[in-house]
């Protein structure tokens, strides 16, 4: 799973990560992305860390992933 490579070492509570994680698996599903080693997975995951700065609220972090991910 990308995003919780990406998360490792740095600084987010358990609470933080879990939301992070939840709203990745979302927007994979809205998406629906099911293999987790396409390279676009690894978007979403860092596009989801982006959107959580200083909000780690998973409906908005799904919000925000999906708002830039699908930017026409």
């Amino acid at each position: 799973m990308p995003i919780t490579r990406l998360l490792s070492g740095r600084a987010f509570t358990p609470e933080q990560t879990r939301e992070m994680v939840y709203a990745f698996e979302s927007v994979l599903s809205a998406l629906h992305l099911a293999d987790r080693t396409d390279p676009v997975c690894d978007l979403v995951a860092r596009t989801i860390i982006e959107c959580a700065e200083g909000d780690f609220d998973r409906a908005s972090l799904q919000d925000c992933a999906l708002s830039k991910l699908t930017k026409q």
